[in-house]
């Protein structure tokens, strides 16, 4: 679990990493955010599987009598939300807006849904980092040692 929940946690960084360099060597920045956020939404598979597993393992051993993996299960679950709600519920959002300005030949900037727009991609970056802090809890919380 310790070594999966490592995978988890450098996949998330590398996440962000990856929107970060879309946002600072694109030079559109729509397309710097699409591009951001299909790799959101393609590593979100990884995320979730890996989450999953975890989660699992934990309740697990948890039923078997390892009860100080309880406290993972707040932080899996949240990241569990957390990506869920960031890859399925607003990035598509944000994509028939953006695709729904070009059909009307501007921008999303321009568009009337421009404001909405915004309020959208700053709730998916606050989940994003939500997803970094989660991550970073889970693999700190199975790295303390334990007694067995």
């Amino acid at each position: 679990m310790r070594f999966i929940s490592y995978l988890l946690l450098g996949g998330v960084i590398a996440q962000l990493f990856s929107c970060l360099s879309a946002y600072l060597f694109i030079g559109d920045t729509q397309a710097a955010g699409m591009v951001a956020h299909i790799v959101i939404q393609h590593l979100s598979y990884y995320i979730l599987g890996c989450t999953f597993i975890v989660l699992s393992l934990a309740n697990v051993l948890i039923k078997r009598g390892r009860h100080d993996l309880k406290t993972i299960r707040i932080p899996a679950l949240m990241l569990i939300l957390a990506t869920s709600a960031s890859s399925f519920l607003l990035i598509p959002r944000m994509d028939y807006l953006r695709e729904t300005a070009l059909l009307d030949g501007m921008p999303v900037a321009l568009s009337p849904f421009a404001n909405y727009f915004e309020i959208l991609n700053g709730l998916t970056f606050i989940l994003v980092v939500t997803q970094i802090v989660c991550c970073g809890l889970m693999a700190w919380r199975l790295s303390k040692p334990r007694s067995a």
